[in-house]
C-alpha cells in the first residue's frame, strides 16, 4: 500500500478539527498514521476548472546528485556543529551570554542519574530555558573558572523524572569559559569527530551514494507528485483561506511537538534540524504547502468524480488488508474500527485516482 494515502488522513482530519500529518517530516512504513474523525467534511473550496489530468507531461525525475546537493549536506554538518571560541576579556557571566561548564546534580548528597554532563563540557546559552528554573539565572554574575553550589528544586511534577518531581536538589557547577559561536573548518579532522567517515574524501563519496539510494528509493513518489502538480498548475481554484489556515496550523503544531520533544523551542528546532529556516520562513511555507496539499486533494476528488473511479468489495477488502498490515493493526477490522469505512475508502479511491493519472502521464 502506497503511504500517500496519509494525505487523505491529513486532509479529512484538518477539515474535521482533527490532527493532521504535514510539513517535511514523511511518514515512515509501519509508523500508524493520525487518528482522524470518520465523517468526511464537506469542502468550502472547489475546483472551479480541471486541468487535463489524461496524458500529462512531466519531467522525469533523475536520481543523479549534484554538487550543490551535496554541499548543501556539508553546509548543514557544519552549521549543526559549529566552532566555538572563548570571548575575550570577559570574565562574567550576564543574561544572554553562552557558557561552557560542567555540572552534577545531587539529590540527599548522592548524584542522580541524568543529572551530570560528565566531565565532557557543556554548552549553555543563558536564558535559554534548557535547564529547571534558577539554574541559567543562578549563573548571572558568576565568574569564569570557578565551582559553584546551586541549591535549586525541581519542577513538580517534572515530567522527563517524575522521581525528581519537587525535590530539593544541589547543582555544583564549574564555569570553564563565556564563549561565542564561529564557522567550523571543513577538514579530515572535523569529519573524523562528528560523521562515521576519516576524510573528506570519504565522507563525500558515501553520503553521495546515500544521496543517490535514497533519490532511487523515492524516485516513484516524487514522480507522482510531480504528475499531480501538473494537473493543480493547470487548474483554477476557488479555496477557502480558512481551509489552508488550518491546514497550516496543524503543520506548525506538529513541529512545534517535534520541537518538545527534542527538548527545544521551535525556533531552536528550525536553526538546527531545519537547515536554520526561520520561524517566519518555516510559517510562510507551511501557508504554501497548505495549501498546494488542499488543492492536490481537491484535483484527485474532482478527477474520481469526472471518470466515476470507485472501488469494488474486493479491492476494498485487499486494501483494508493491506494497510491493517502495513501500519501494524491487529487485523483489518481493527484498522476499519479506528479510521471508519469511510475514510478508508477514501483513501483507496485516492489511490486508484492517482495511479489512474500517472499511468498515463509522459516524461519530459
Amino acid at each position: 500500500m502506497k503511504k500517500r494515502w496519509i494525505l487523505v488522513l491529513a486532509l479529512a482530519g484538518v477539515l474535521t478539527l482533527a490532527a493532521a500529518c504535514g510539513g517535511k517530516k514523511e511518514v515512515e512504513d509501519n509508523e500508524a498514521p493520525k487518528e482522524v474523525e470518520t465523517e468526511v467534511a464537506e469542502y468550502k473550496s472547489k475546483v472551479v476548472k480541471l486541468g487535463n489530468y489524461k496524458g500529462v507531461k512531466a519531467e522525469a525525475v533523475s536520481t543523479e546528485v549534484t554538487e550543490e546537493e551535496l554541499q548543501a549536506e556539508i553546509d548543514a554538518l557544519l552549521a549543526f556543529y559549529p566552532a566555538t571560541k572563548p570571548v575575550e576579556g570577559k570574565t562574567v557571566i550576564e543574561d544572554g551570554d553562552t557558557v561552557n561548564i560542567d555540572f552534577v546534580g545531587r539529590l540527599d548528597g548522592e548524584a542522580f542519574e541524568g543529572g551530570s554532563s560528565q566531565n565532557q563540557g557543556y554548552d549553555l546559552t543563558i536564558g535559554s530555558g534548557s535547564f529547571i528554573a534558577g539554574f541559567e539565572e543562578g549563573l548571572i554574575g558568576k565568574e569564569i573558572g570557578n565551582t559553584y553550589d546551586l541549591p535549586l528544586t525541581f519542577p513538580d511534577p517534572y515530567k522527563p523524572n517524575p522521581d525528581l518531581s519537587g525535590k530539593d536538589v544541589v547543582f555544583e557547577v564549574t564555569v570553564h569559559e563565556i564563549i561565542e559561536y564561529v564557522d567550523a573548518e571543513w577538514t579530515d579532522e572535523f569529519v573524523a569527530k562528528y560523521t562515521e567517515y576519516d576524510t573528506i574524501e570519504a565522507y563525500r563519496e558515501g553520503t553521495k551514494a546515500t544521496l543517490e539510494a535514497e533519490k532511487v528509493q523515492n524516485q516513484p513518489a516524487e514522480w507522482e507528485n510531480r504528475v499531480i502538480q501538473a494537473v493543480v498548475a493547470d487548474s483554477e481554484f476557488d479555496c477557502d483561506q480558512g481551509e489552508i489556515d488550518s491546514l497550516a496550523e496543524n503543520m506548525i503544531q506538529e513541529y512545534e511537538m517535534y520541537a518538545s520533544f527534542s527538548g527545544v523551542e521551535l525556533g531552536d528546532f528550525l536553526k538546527y534540524y531545519m537547515n536554520g529556516i526561520s520561524e517566519e520562513e518555516f510559517r510562510k511555507q507551511a501557508a504554501e504547502r497548505a495549501e498546494n496539499q488542499l488543492k492536490s486533494q481537491l484535483v484527485i476528488d474532482a478527477i474520481s468524480e469526472a471518470e466515476s473511479i470507485s472501488v469494488t468489495e474486493e479491492e476494498y477488502q485487499e486494501g483494508l488488508k493491506g494497510l491493517a498490515e502495513q501500519y501494524g493493526a491487529e487485523g483489518p477490522e481493527a484498522f476499519e474500527e479506528q479510521y471508519g469505512r469511510e475514510t478508508v475508502e477514501a483513501g483507496l479511491i485516492f489511490d486508484k485516482t492517482v495511479d489512474f493519472v500517472v499511468e498515463q502521464a509522459v516524461e519530459l
